[in-house]
């Protein structure tokens, strides 16, 4: 495993703007990292207090002092609520304090001096659907090629990429990053921290529509990535999308951006990556990769969702800005396995197929996993869980209406459903021609009861909805897989 680049105080000075309160001692010490995490902090590095609603990270200084910790980034006021007899025993043990504004803002700031010293290249994923899979197909196609960083689980907001980056060792060459946000400005910052290169838009859907209010501000917020890209910057962009134009102009708007380069399953264009020939392989999906009408090769990918195919161009589109030919490119995608809780197919009881698609919702997100449910099942039957989809506003009752019109739609033999929205999500159903007795809203342990009663046998069991309704939990009932992390979209 690659080492990341160690850290002098003089270093860290340089990246924060200022000098430590130093101990007795004024020599310059090393770390090898940063850290936020007090329980597995190692021994040399160099400790950031975040605060937070549920913790402090300044509660554990002292505690880590003790350890033998010697650096830290700490908050302004920090230091005046020290007694001077505790300042006089810490200057004893030689530690450094860099007392800052804002210590979240200071991650960034140590991340991007790193990701500067490192002299990678960084591509950029953003999107509404789809960005960790594009994110774990591109990281796959580049670690052919280059020595790749990517991001790990679901680091992907104003913490998890800061120390994405902070991993960053002086080998590496490419770094693929994935931007998550829920409120304007959150992507914009991600992008002054990453300074990208390559700039992702996987698409734009309803989402967050608590804090951003509507669909097209959804799309000038992820359009925000766009603004950040440097020099000779590449944008990838998906020609399909509803609210292409939005990206577009965000693209054209940027001089550093040369190029941009569009991917589309239902367009046909000299300059685009496209799929054709799109078809079911078992439990897989197959297409012809198409670059440019110049260059053509066959893709398999082990996911029934044929969205998943949007999401191989886009990483395709990257890997192409990169210089990678299309047979590195094929072989990367043809190694594509889908992460737990996206789209990720597991054996249940009684012979299910359980398609664990917990990690998060919203109605574009569920009406693609519905159809791809509706597709997989064939005769075998079709059976959905669904949970409520978060942060929609007052759009809410409406687009759980939506997506139960689209179980219905998708031949589903039940229908079961839990959170505050069920009744929605059943009304939407029953209009659209589910029979009401095939319809439960309930607790997760009463649904689990009803599908292992119910359930017919080798039927496929879609099971999904927000982050925040942890409905992975049904999933570890049915198939005793773990459970998945929490992030953020």
């Amino acid at each position: 495993m690659m080492q990341p680049i160690p850290w002098t105080t003089v270093q860290i000075e340089e990246a924060l703007a200022l000098a430590p309160v130093a101990g007795q001692d004024n020599t310059d010490l090393v770390f090898t990292g940063v850290s936020t995490n007090s329980r597995t902090i190692g021994p040399q590095e160099l400790f950031v207090a975040l605060g937070g609603e549920k913790f402090d990270g300044h509660t554990f200084v002292a505690g880590l002092v003790d350890k033998g910790i010697k650096g830290f980034v700490v908050s302004n006021g920090f230091m005046n609520t020290l007694d001077q007899g505790l300042k006089d025993r810490w200057n004893a043990c030689n530690c450094r304090f860099f007392p800052v504004d804002n210590t979240l803002t200071a991650l960034g700031d140590l991340a991007r001096y790193q990701r500067i010293r490192a002299n990678v290249r960084v591509v950029a994923i953003t999107g509404s659907n789809g960005k960790t899979s594009t994110r774990k197909m591109t990281g796959g196609i580049f670690n052919q090629r280059f020595r790749t960083l990517t991001t790990q689980g679901n680091f992907n907001n104003e913490i998890g990429l800061p120390l994405t980056l902070l991993n960053l060792s002086d080998q590496h060459e490419w770094a693929v990053v994935e931007m998550g946000m829920s409120h304007p400005g959150e992507i914009e910052r991600l992008a002054r921290i990453a300074l990208p290169d390559i700039g992702v838009i996987t698409n734009t859907a309803d989402c967050h529509l608590e804090g951003l209010g509507t669909i097209e501000n959804v799309a000038r917020a992820k359009a925000e990535l766009l603004t950040g890209l440097g020099a000779n910057g590449t944008a990838v962009l998906n020609l399909d999308d509803p609210r292409f134009e939005i990206l577009a102009s965000a693209a054209a708007a940027n001089p550093g951006i040369n190029q941009t380069i569009c991917f589309t399953v239902a367009q046909a264009g000299d300059d685009l990556v496209r799929a054709e020939n799109i078809t079911p392989h078992g439990q897989g999906i197959g297409f012809t990769l198409v670059a440019g009408n110049k260059e053509r090769c066959e893709v398999l990918l082990s996911t029934p969702a044929r969205f998943m195919v949007n999401n191989a161009l886009a990483a395709t589109a990257a890997a192409l800005a990169a210089g990678i030919p299309m047979a590195e490119i094929a072989d990367g995608l043809c190694g594509f396995e889908p992460v737990a809780g996206r789209m990720h197919l597991v054996r249940g009881f009684n012979g299910t197929t359980i398609m664990d698609d917990t990690y998060n919702a919203n109605p574009g997100s569920v009406q693609a996993a519905l159809e791809t449910l509706g597709r997989s099942a064939g005769r075998a039957g079709c059976v959905a869980v669904l949970g409520d989809m978060l942060e929609l506003g007052e759009r809410s009752p409406e687009l759980h209406q939506k997506v139960g019109r689209a179980a219905a739609v998708a031949g589903i033999s039940r229908l079961y459903v839990h959170g505050a929205m069920a009744a929605h999500v059943i009304d939407g159903a029953v209009a659209a021609g589910l029979s009401p007795e095939m319809a439960l809203a309930g607790t997760k342990e009463e649904i689990v009861s009803a599908l292992m009663e119910n359930t017919a046998e080798n039927a496929w069991v879609l099971v999904k909805g927000s982050r925040g309704m942890r409905l992975e939990e049904i999933v570890n009932r049915l198939t005793g897989f773990p459970a998945t992390e929490a992030g953020t979209t």
